[in-house]
C-alpha cells in the first residue's frame, strides 16, 4: 500500500530555511527523507538575496541542475517583531515609519512574488508540485494589541502583509491549478520562542488550549500540505492556532 505522506527523495526549496520556523521545517523534513534546499540571506553557505530576482533565479537554476528537478516550496521567510525586539516595530499605527512598513512588505510579501515567479516555470513544466506559504492567525483576525503591553502595538506591516500573502497564495493556486499544482497556506498561531513567561501567559489566555505552540508542532503538518496525502487541496488555509481564530 502507498504510503501518501513519503516525501522521501523529493526536493523542498524552504526560503527563510534558516529562520526560527524554517529551520525547524528544514530539520524535520530532511528526517523525513527530503532534500532540502535553503535559500536565506542568512545561508553561512550559499547566502541569496530574497529580493535580487537575479539572485533568486539563479539559485534555483541551479538546485534544478544539480537535483534534477523541484518538487516542493515552503516560504517561511518573514519579517516580524518580537517582544523585546525594535520598538519601532510596535510603535502606534499613526506614527508607523513608512521605510520600516516597505521593508518588512518587501521581505515577507515581495519576496514570496520574486521566488513563485522563479519556481512556477519548473512547476508548469514538470506539471507537479506543491507550494506552502506560512502565514499567520493574524492574517485572519485583528491583533489584541492589549498583549504587548501599554504604548505597544502589534505590528501593523506583518498583519497587513501576512494578510496580502494569503491574496497571493490564492491568486497562484487559480494560475497554478490548470498544471496540477498545488499553493496553501499554514495558518499558525504563536510559538514560544523566549518570550517572557508573562508575555505567553497573555497571549495563551487568547486561544482554547490555553498555551502557545511549542517548537516542531507545525512540522507534520507542513509535510502533509506538500506530500500526496493533500492532492486534491489547493488554495486552501490550514489553521493551526489552538482554536484562536474560532473564538
Amino acid at each position: 500500500m502507498k504510503n501518501h505522506l513519503d516525501l522521501t527523495g523529493r526536493t523542498i526549496i524552504i526560503t527563510g530555511g534558516n529562520g526560527f520556523i524554517g529551520a525547524q521545517l528544514a530539520e524535520s523534513l530532511r528526517a523525513q527523507g527530503a532534500n532540502i534546499e535553503v535559500l536565506d540571506i542568512k545561508n553561512p553557505e550559499h547566502p541569496v538575496d530574497l529580493l535580487d530576482p537575479g539572485a533568486v533565479r539563479a539559485a534555483i537554476g541551479d538546485i534544478i541542475l544539480r537535483t534534477g528537478g523541484v518538487h516542493g516550496l515552503v516560504h517561511a521567510a518573514a519579517l516580524d517583531a518580537i517582544p523585546g525586539g525594535s520598538e519601532a516595530q510596535f510603535a502606534p499605527y499613526e506614527s508607523f515609519d513608512i521605510d520600516l512598513w516597505e521593508r518588512e512588505f518587501k521581505v515577507n510579501l515581495t519576496a514570496a512574488q520574486i521566488v513563485m515567479q522563479a519556481v512556477a516555470p519548473e512547476f508548469m513544466s514538470s506539471r507537479t508540485g506543491s507550494v506552502v506559504f506560512i502565514s499567520s492567525d493574524l492574517s485572519l483576525i485583528a491583533p489584541n494589541n492589549s498583549i504587548y503591553g501599554e504604548g505597544k502595538f502589534k505590528d501593523i506591516a506583518y498583519v497587513s502583509s501576512k494578510a496580502g500573502l494569503m491574496g497571493l497564495m490564492r491568486a497562484w493556486a487559480s494560475y497554478l491549478g490548470p498544471y496540477g499544482v498545488r499553493v496553501n497556506a499554514l495558518v499558525p498561531g504563536g510559538m514560544r520562542n523566549g518570550q517572557s513567561d508573562d508575555f505567553a501567559k497573555r497571549n495563551s489566555a487568547l486561544n482554547m488550549l490555553g498555551r502557545m505552540a511549542n517548537p516542531g508542532e507545525y512540522d507534520a503538518a507542513v509535510a502533509f500540505m506538500l506530500s500526496d496525502a493533500s492532492s486534491y487541496m489547493t488554495g486552501s488555509s490550514l489553521i493551526i492556532d489552538g482554536g484562536r481564530t474560532s473564538w
